[in-house]
This record gives C-alpha cells, sequence and structure tokens, in this order.
C-alpha cells in the first residue's frame, strides 16, 4: 500500500490531467474560448505541479510567512477564483456594451425600413389616384 503522501500526490496529479481533459474538450466544443481555457489550464499546471512537487508548496508557503502550507494552496485558489470572476465581469460588460450598441443599430434600421415602406405605400397609393 502507497504511503499517504504518494497517494495525494497521485490523487492531486490525476486531478490535475482530468481538468486539463475537460478544459480541452470544452475549448474543442467551443464551450470555451481559447483565452478562457488559458486561465484554467495555469491553475490545473499549478495544482498539478503542487500535487507532484509537494516541496514547492512548503518552500513558497516559508517564503510567504504561512505557518500551514495548505492554506498557501487554498489561498492561491481563491486568488485564483477572483482573477476569474474578474474576467468574466470583464467579459459580460464588453458584451453588454456590445449588445446595446447592436440593438441600437437594429432599431434605426428598422425605423428606417418602417419609413421606407410607408413612403413606399404612399406613392403606390398615389399612383392609383393618377
Amino acid at each position: 500500500m502507497p504511503s499517504h503522501e504518494v497517494r495525494v500526490q497521485l490523487a492531486g496529479a490525476i486531478l490535475a490531467l482530468a481538468a486539463i481533459a475537460v478544459v480541452v474538450e470544452l475549448v474543442r466544443r467551443r464551450r470555451l474560448t481559447e483565452w478562457q481555457s488559458i486561465t484554467w489550464l495555469t491553475a490545473a499546471v499549478v495544482a498539478g505541479a503542487f500535487a507532484a512537487h509537494r516541496r514547492i508548496q512548503f518552500v513558497l508557503a516559508d517564503f510567504v510567512g504561512i505557518y500551514y502550507p495548505p492554506v498557501l494552496i487554498l489561498g492561491a485558489f481563491v486568488f485564483g477564483g477572483l482573477v476569474i470572476l474578474l474576467l468574466q465581469s470583464v467579459a459580460l460588460t464588453r458584451l453588454e456594451a456590445r449588445n446595446r450598441k447592436l440593438a441600437q443599430s437594429v432599431a434605426l434600421l428598422r425605423e428606417r425600413l418602417d419609413r421606407v415602406e410607408s413612403d413606399g405605400r404612399t406613392d403606390a397609393r398615389s399612383g392609383e389616384d393618377a
């Protein structure tokens, strides 16, 4: 039976590989854009690196001044989640602005089309009276 540390490393590596596979599949199906996938792939690679080389988290935790190294991982993922939320907020704001501009353009075109159609009907009626 492998030691606890080996099992944790194996589980972390498997989860990281599964996350990478899911992200690649979502990009392939066009459900996730390439620039969004970079963030998720980075998170998966970092998780895999922490799982495969547990000394990294101990060195980084010591450098930052965190007593319990797993808290560093939790903090990193919370920070990463906030970055992803920020990126999604920026994308949503950009899409809202584009949607508003598009709706205004459609409204102007519809108004112009209605005016042209009503002028065409008026001209047709004028031609019938003559």
